[in-house]
C-alpha cells in the first residue's frame, strides 16, 4: 500500500495535514459559534457558513489559473502565508457586535483566498509526481493515500476543537462565545508547522513547482493531444463537474444541518460501551488496529509480518481490556461537533480496504472507471441521507423542538449556578458565577435578538412566539432557582440569597413569577431584605415549573447512532468520489489546462458548498423527514445523469 511511492508524495501529504487540521478545527464548531456569539438565527448562519465554503472552494480557481502562469509553488507559499494571517484575526476574542462581525467576514476572505492558492495547487503537485511513467500506475493509490493523510488531521480536529474551548472556558475563566477563539487559534499553530514542513522537505518536489522553467515542457506535451481531443476531455470534466455540485451540497451538510441536529435532537449524553466512541483515542487505535493487519499481509519479510501482527494484536487485546472495564453506568456528555470525527476517521480506517478492493479488481481488469464510482458514489450519498428519513420519523420540526431547548439551558444554568456557589474557594467561585453569567447573557440575548428581527418584520406570530421564548426562560430559569435554593441552602452571599418577595432571585433574574431580569427586582433600598426559602415557596415553584413542562411540547432526541452510520454510509460515497475524482482531474486534463481544471474541479465543489445554505434554510418550520429528502432526491437525480453519459464519459477519458 505504501510502497513504490516517492518520498514527495508524504512531504507533501504532511504538510496538507496540519493544514487541514487547523481548517476543519475551526470549521467543527463555526456554525454553533456564528448562532452563540452573534445570536444569527439558523438561516443566517447557514448563509454565512456556506458562502465561506463556497469562497473556500471557489478561490481555487483563481488559484489555478495564477499557478498555471507563476509556478504551483509560489501560489503554495503565497497562500499558506495569507491563511495565517485570516486564522489570526479570527483568533481574536472582540466580542459580538458590529466590529466583532466585520472582522470575523474579514479574516474568512483571507481564509478563502489562502485556501485557493494553496489547497488545489498543492493537488496538481502531487498530480505532477505521476506523471513519470515509473510512477503513473500508482496515481489512483496515490491521491488516496493523499486523501487519507487529509483525514489524519481532521481526525483530531473536532476533539481538539471542544477540548481547548472548554479548556479556555473551565481552566482561564472565558465565556463560552469567547472561547471559541481558543479553538480558532489552533489553526494557526497548525499551518506554522506545515509551512515547516513544506520549505524542510522542497527539494524533494521542487521539479513539480511549476513555473517560467516547465512552460516548454508543457508545451511539448500538449502536442500530444488534438484540438478535439482537448475539446472532449474539457467537456467531460466539465459533465463531472456538474455531478459533484450536488454531492458537495449534500456531503457538506455534515458542518450545519448535521451538526444541528446532533445539538438538537441527538442524546447529550451517552453511556456504557457507546462512550468509548467518543474518545478519539479508542478511533485511533482501531485505525493502528487496522494497518497492522493489512501490513501482516503485505510485508515482504517474516520479521514484518510478526511485528505486525504483535502490534495488531496488542492492540486489539487493549481494545478489549478497555471495554471490560467500561460500566453500564458510565456516562460521557456528547458535545455536538464531536460527530465530526466519524467522517475523517472512517476514511483514514476504510481507505486500506477500498484501496485492496480496487487493487483486486485492477489485477482482474474489471475496476470500475472514475466516472463509474463516482456515480456509484451519489447511489450511496442517497442511501445515506435514507438513513436520517429514517431516523427522523416523529421527531419534531426545528421550530417545535426549540422550546424544549429553552427549558434545558434555562434549567441548566441554574443548576451550574447551584454547584458554583457551593465552590469553598472564593476567586474559583467567581470566575465560574461570572462564566456561567456570560454564558446566559448570550443565550438571553439570542431570545432578544429574535424578538427584535421579528419586529423589524413585522410578523405578528413570529414576534408572539419569540417573547414567548424569552418569558418562557425567565420563568424557568427562577422556578428552578426557588427549587435549587429551598433544597440547600446556597453560600453566604447576599448577592444569590431569596429577597423579601415571594420568590427568590438568584445573582440578576428576579423572582418570579414574570420579572425578566435584574434590573426589575425590588427597589433599591429594600435589595438588603432577605429571607429564607419556605417549603411552600419551593412547591408553588415546582407546581409552576410542572404545569410549564405540560404546556411545551415534549422535547424529541434520538440515539447518537443515527448519526454515526450516516457518516459511515456517507464515507463510503466520498472514498468513491472525492480522491477519484481529484485522480480523474489530474489524469484526464489537457496538461495545458491543468491548473484550471482543477480550479474547475474546485469551483464546482464551490458551487456545491454555497447550496449548503439550502439544508440551513430548510431548517425551522419543515419536517426533518422532508429536509433530508430533499437530498436523497438530488442524489439520486445525480447518479441517474451520471449514468446516462457514462459512455460519453468513457470514451472521452481513454
Amino acid at each position: 500500500m505504501f510502497k513504490g511511492h516517492p518520498k514527495a508524495l508524504y512531504a507533501l501529504a504532511l504538510a496538507n495535514t496540519g493544514e487541514r487540521f487547523g481548517y476543519y478545527t475551526m470549521l467543527a464548531v463555526f456554525s454553533l459559534f456564528l448562532k452563540a456569539n452573534f445570536g444569527l438565527d439558523a438561516g443566517v448562519a447557514s448563509i454565512i457558513y456556506s458562502t465561506f465554503l463556497g469562497l473556500v472552494y471557489f478561490m481555487p480557481l483563481l488559484g489555478g489559473i495564477l499557478a498555471d502562469k507563476f509556478g504551483y509553488g509560489k501560489m503554495v507559499t503565497s497562500g499558506i502565508s495569507i491563511m495565517f494571517l485570516g486564522y489570526l484575526l479570527l483568533s481574536l476574542p472582540l466580542g459580538g457586535d458590529t466590529l466583532a462581525m466585520v472582522a470575523m467576514l474579514g479574516a474568512l476572505i483571507f481564509i478563502a483566498i489562502g485556501t485557493g492558492l494553496f489547497k488545489g495547487n498543492l493537488q496538481v503537485m502531487v498530480g505532477n509526481l505521476y506523471d513519470d511513467p515509473n510512477y503513473s500506475s500508482k496515481r489512483d493509490s496515490a491521491f488516496s493515500l493523499f486523501y487519507m493523510a487529509i483525514n489524519i488531521g481532521a481526525l483530531f480536529a473536532p476533539t481538539a476543537a471542544v477540548a481547548i474551548k472548554n479548556w479556555a472556558e473551565k481552566s482561564l475563566g472565558f465565556s463560552g462565545n469567547d472561547a471559541y477563539h481558543f479553538s480558532f487559534a489552533v489553526a494557526c499553530v497548525a499551518l506554522i508547522i506545515s509551512m515547516a514542513i513544506y520549505f524542510f522537505c522542497r527539494n524533494w518536489y521542487r521539479h513539480v513547482e511549476g513555473g517560467k522553467n516547465n512552460k516548454a515542457a508543457s508545451a511539448k506535451v500538449e502536442d500530444n493531444l488534438t484540438p478535439a481531443e482537448t475539446k472532449a476531455r474539457i467537456v467531460a470534466l466539465c459533465l463531472v463537474f456538474a455531478v459533484v455540485i450536488f454531492f458537495w451540497m449534500a456531503f457538506h451538510q455534515n458542518g450545519l444541518t448535521l451538526t444541528f441536529f446532533a445539538d438538537e435532537f441527538t442524546n447529550t449524553s451517552e453511556t456504557g460501551l457507546t462512550t468509548m466512541l467518543f474518545d478519539v483515542w479508542n478511533l485511533v487505535l482501531i485505525v493502528v488496529a487496522v494497518y497492522a493487519t493489512f501490513s501482516v499481509f503485505q510485508s515482504d519479510s517474516a520479521k514484518g509480518k510478526l511485528l505486525s501482527g504483535l502490534v495488531g494484536s496488542g492492540v486489539l487485546a487493549f481494545l478489549v481490556y478497555r471495554a471490560i472495564g467500561v460500566q453500564a453506568t458510565d456516562v460521557v456528555t456528547v458535545d455536538a461537533p464531536i460527530f465530526q470525527q466519524f467522517n475523517p476517521f472512517y476514511v483514514v480506517a476504510l481507505t486500506p480496504f477500498s484501496m485492496a478492493i480496487f487493487g483486486a479488481l485492477g489485477k482482474r481488469g474489471k475496476e470500475p472507471s472514475a466516472p463509474r464510482k463516482i456515480a456509484y458514489g451519489m447511489l450511496v450519498a442517497a442511501i445515506g441521507f435514507v438513513v436520517m428519513v429514517i431516523g427522523s420519523r416523529g421527531l419534531n420540526t426545528p421550530n417545535e423542538q426549540f422550546p424544549s431547548i429553552v427549558i434545558e439551558k434555562s434549567e441548566g444554568f441554574a443548576q451550574n449556578e447551584k454547584k458554583a456557589l457551593a465552590l469553598t474557594d472564593k476567586a474559583d467561585q467567581e470566575k465560574e458565577l461570572k462564566k456561567i453569567d456570560d454564558d446566559k447573557k448570550a443565550f438571553k440575548k439570542k431570545l432578544e435578538d429574535a424578538i427584535s428581527k421579528a419586529n423589524k418584520d413585522g410578523d405578528a406570530a413570529l414576534i408572539a412566539k419569540a417573547e414567548a421564548n424569552l418569558t418562557l426562560f425567565n420563568d424557568v430559569y427562577n422556578y428552578q432557582t426557588i427549587i435549587l435554593a429551598g433544597v440547600t441552602p446556597v453560600a453566604e452571599n447576599a448577592e444569590v440569597a431569596a429577597p423579601a418577595t415571594p420568590v427568590a432571585e438568584n445573582a440578576e433574574v428576579a423572582t418570579a413569577p414574570v420579572a425578566e431580569n435584574a434590573e426589575a427586582a425590588a427597589p433599591a433600598e429594600k435589595a438588603e431584605e432577605v429571607k429564607v426559602i419556605t417549603s411552600e415557596d419551593v412547591k408553588a415553584a415546582e407546581v409552576k415549573l410542572a404545569e410549564i413542562k405540560a404546556t411545551t411540547t415534549p422535547g424529541t432526541r434520538v440515539s447518537s447512532y443515527w448519526l454515526i452510520l450516516t457518516y459511515l454510509i456517507l464515507t463510503f460515497a466520498e472514498l468513491l468520489l472525492s480522491p477519484m475524482g481529484i485522480s480523474f482531474v489530474t489524469k484526464v486534463a489537457p496538461p495545458k489546462y491543468k491548473g484550471l481544471m482543477m480550479g474547475g474541479w474546485f469551483v464546482a465543489t464551490a458551487i456545491g458548498n454555497f447550496l449548503v445554505a439550502v439544508g440551513g434554510l430548510l431548517w425551522g418550520g419543515f419536517s426533518l423527514t422532508f429536509v433530508w429528502s430533499v437530498f436523497v432526491v438530488l442524489c439520486l437525480l445525480s447518479a441517474l445523469f451520471m449514468f446516462v453519459m457514462m459512455k460519453r464519459l468513457e470514451s472521452a477519458t481513454k
